[in-house]
């Protein structure tokens, strides 16, 4: 599409991100990216965010559930198509909430020189657990006294 229309992204996507382009291609486009998002979503295994229904439970109670919403809203960088403000707040802050989840088990088993424990930190996730065990096995159970949980630090 870009090279026979002798376009480039930019101007492609400010085609995208116009409300009054209803050019074939680029409707195209724009569904490719809504089933991209939902592949996205897909994969993170959140499922309630593709339920427009609402009837689909989400798998942490921490979480909210709206629909993705795709469509022309506004943002920071203007008038763009993109999912709705409350989808594209939750996926952030689940998102934020698995990098926590991340770091504390990182922490757990050792992988940051100069750890920063938060109070409101994660406690390590089973696997962690599970990891952190299997590295005490392997070194015949004992943790040198490296800490109160055990960890590398």
């Amino acid at each position: 599409m870009m090279l026979a229309r002798d376009m480039g992204l930019t101007a492609t996507y400010n085609l995208v991100h116009n409300p009054d382009c209803h050019d074939e291609e680029i409707v195209e486009l724009r569904r490719i990216h809504e089933e991209i998002d939902r592949a996205t979503v897909e994969a993170y295994g959140w499922y309630d965010l593709l339920d427009d229904s609402g009837q689909t439970p989400h798998a942490d109670p921490t979480h909210e559930t709206f629909p993705l919403d795709h469509g022309f809203h506004e943002t920071d960088q203007g008038i763009r198509y993109t999912i709705g403000l409350l989808a594209r707040t939750e996926i952030i802050d689940r998102l934020r909430q698995l990098n926590h989840q991340a770091y504390a088990d990182e922490v757990h088993l050792g992988l940051h020189k100069k750890p920063v424990k938060h109070p409101d930190m994660p406690k390590p996730s089973a696997d962690a657990l599970r990891k952190r065990k299997e590295q005490l096995a392997a070194r015949g159970g004992s943790d040198f006294g490296e800490g109160a949980e055990g960890a590398l630090f």
